[in-house]
């Protein structure tokens, strides 16, 4: 099993607003996305402070993320880092 297969399949079994009688099931899986989305980036941001806090240069977070370490800078330089 990949790590991706292994985390789409924790995404998939991820049940916040599914079975809510007022959503659709579709909808209530949307709300759940939502969520999901929200913390893992919380969670990636989190971890680029203590990445950048380490010393780990922006290109290697890039790499890490699968992007250019110019749109790390972009998306996660907090104060005007350098």
């Amino acid at each position: 099993m990949s790590a991706n297969t292994a985390a789409f399949d924790h995404v998939d079994a991820f049940r916040w607003r599914q079975g809510d009688p007022s959503l659709a099931d579709t909808e209530a899986r949307l709300y759940d996305l939502g969520v999901l989305r929200s913390v893992l980036e919380e969670a990636v941001e989190i971890a680029v402070a203590g990445a950048r806090t380490e010393g780990v240069t922006w290109a290697k977070i890039g790499d890490a993320l699968g992007v250019t370490h110019q749109a790390v800078i972009k998306r996660y330089r907090k104060g005007g880092e350098r």
